[in-house]
């Protein structure tokens, strides 16, 4: 149990109190009337006294929270369960309580702690704890800190009052929202060098049965009748893992790349670069797409590698709950040089960037590969301009920086930070099918 010093003051009735008394003593002095002084010397043990017995009347309290779930998506709702539980040797007063949150309007809104009754007494543990809810939302992804727990404790005449902070705050973790996108055409490139259609599967982690000749001690419900009437030997099934197909997703991390980041991410309302918030979300939708396709995903990043791979679980290969919550703290590096990437297999290569400099252009223009889908999503920052030309219907033209990727045989798709994800992925839909019917 972690409790902060108590806040003790008069409220405003209080006040009010102190200030009748010091006139009533004024006028007793002035116009000798010593009821007067009576009166004063009431009005200011009122308030004192509260002040004393709401000081001595602060609780001790344990809290413990359970989330619900414990990993969320931004946007959507959590229940907050807090075990609240007396640990004073007396009977807890009635209060008012209220948790402490990361984002506005940084507190929950109050409620009625009941009366607890005291640690170790021959009472009920149900009447010594009280079982306190309330929904959480966040805003937004990040790993968050919720508490810790504000408890206030007022006299029953409302003269006086005392605020305490008490227990430990409790992460939860909010990973960022995944939009499902429609299928697509995008294709890998086969041994012969011809580009064929991945087929989308409900797993990817399925094993390839295939067969071997008969060894001593192999089990005979493993043989299989029909190789081994082909073959003329004795023949059984081995279980051979499936090799899945790679796409690569490319991301730029560094901080230069996005005209809108703040460069301190201390804002308690939002994120730190609205279009990096959009970048993080595409990154999360098309790497969760692209495995439920069947693909082996690989993160490569302009700055220093934050993420592993999205496949099988194993080293530096997540699952998706693993790679989810590994985008709850993705962020903004200050890196200047950009990462070499390993080398890889065919497949095609998603690039999601922000405001790339000539130097990251040139670097992502060596990235494609020929034969395979290159595709580049390219985020601009919406400013007030921006909002006030759609209100009228007014599209400016993207912007030209682009044109290096496109002469390296890059599908270049300009979205803006406020863009649907989903419809952005439309466009790669429609112009890979595009492409493939002019062939």
């Amino acid at each position: 149990m972690s409790q902060r010093p108590v806040r003790v003051g008069f409220t405003r009735r209080g006040v009010v109190f102190l200030c009748a008394s010091l006139l009533a003593s004024v006028f007793a002095y002035s116009l000798g009337l010593r009821e007067l002084l009576y009166v004063a010397i009431l009005l200011v043990a009122l308030p004192v006294g509260a002040l004393a017995l709401v000081w001595l009347a602060r609780p001790r309290l344990s809290v413990t929270r359970t989330f619900s779930p414990h990993i969320l998506e931004a946007g959507a709702a959590a229940s907050v369960a807090m075990h609240v539980r007396n640990q004073a040797y007396r009977r807890s007063t009635r209060s008012r309580w209220r948790d402490t949150l990361p984002w506005r309007p940084g507190r929950t809104p109050d409620a009625d702690l009941p009366a607890l009754q005291p640690r170790g007494a021959r009472f009920s543990a149900r009447g010594n704890s009280a079982e306190l809810r309330y929904e959480l939302r966040p805003p937004r992804r990040g790993v968050f800190s919720i508490g810790p727990l504000g408890v206030d404790v007022t006299d029953a005449f409302g003269l006086a009052s005392s605020s305490l902070t008490t227990g430990q705050p409790q992460p939860i973790v909010v990973t960022p929202e995944v939009v499902a996108l429609p299928a697509t055409g995008l294709s890998t490139t086969a041994g012969d060098g011809e580009s064929r259609l991945v087929q989308r599967r409900s797993s990817g982690d399925e094993d390839d049965t295939i067969t071997r000749e008969y060894r001593s001690g192999d089990a005979m419900r493993r043989v299989h009748w029909r190789a081994t009437a082909r073959h003329g030997d004795l023949m059984v099934r081995q279980e051979e893992q499936r090799s899945l197909p790679e796409a690569r997703i490319i991301v730029d991390t560094r901080r230069s790349g996005y005209r809108d980041a703040s460069g301190e991410g201390d804002d308690p309302d939002g994120a730190e670069s609205e279009s990096f918030e959009w970048v993080v979300r595409m990154l999360g939708s098309v790497a969760v797409h692209l495995r439920r396709s069947g693909f082996l995903v690989r993160i490569v990043e302009t700055g220093p590698a934050q993420l592993a791979a999205l496949g099988r679980k194993g080293r530096r290969v997540w699952g998706e709950e693993e790679f989810l919550v590994g985008l709850a703290s993705f962020g903004l590096v200050d890196d200047h040089e950009h990462a070499e990437p390993r080398t890889r297999r065919g497949g095609p290569t998603i690039a999601i960037v922000g405001s790339p400099d000539a130097a990251t252009l040139d670097w992502l223009a060596g990235q494609g590969r020929e034969g395979d889908v290159s595709v580049v999503f390219m985020v601009q920052n919406v400013s007030s301009v921006d909002v006030i030309n759609r209100s009228f219907g007014v599209d400016r033209a993207p912007s030209g920086v682009g044109e290096r990727l496109a002469d390296a045989g890059w599908l270049v798709v300009p979205v803006r930070a406020d863009d649907d994800h989903a419809a952005a992925w439309e466009a790669v839909v429609f112009e890979t099918g595009r492409s493939r019917a002019g062939n």
